[in-house]
């Protein structure tokens, strides 16, 4: 398995994931705004439950991938026409936040800035 990287946002902050192997299992490294952190599976199943479940929890928490590489696509396109929306991805596979999400976020936020002045 080679380097792997998934990338987030949410609001101003980044967040990256990577994967990478070594001889002994492989590595799971989070870099973003705080300190780095790695974690060392035995397997890779393992590593992908952790991984799983981490991305669960970023999604629920208002985070949003941005993209994943190395682009495994190849080719040309193969349909003939264009898909009739830009975005093949249903409401239930996606991680946007609903209305009611933003609208908590917004009163955080607010109640944050009343709180730090």
């Amino acid at each position: 398995m080679g380097q792997q990287v998934w990338s987030f946002s949410r609001n101003d902050e980044q967040l990256e994931i990577r994967r990478g192997s070594t001889a002994d299992g492989v590595l799971l490294s989070v870099t973003g705004d705080g300190p780095p952190r790695t974690y060392f599976f035995d397997s890779e199943s393992r590593l992908e439950q952790f991984q799983s479940d981490f991305e669960k929890f970023l999604v629920g928490t208002g985070w949003l991938l941005l993209g994943f590489s190395p682009e495994r696509r190849a080719g040309r396109e193969r349909r003939h026409f264009s898909r009739l929306l830009t975005d093949r991805r249903r409401w239930w596979t996606d991680g946007l936040r609903t209305p009611p999400e933003r609208e908590r976020e917004e009163r955080l936020r607010r109640i944050h800035q009343r709180r730090s002045r």
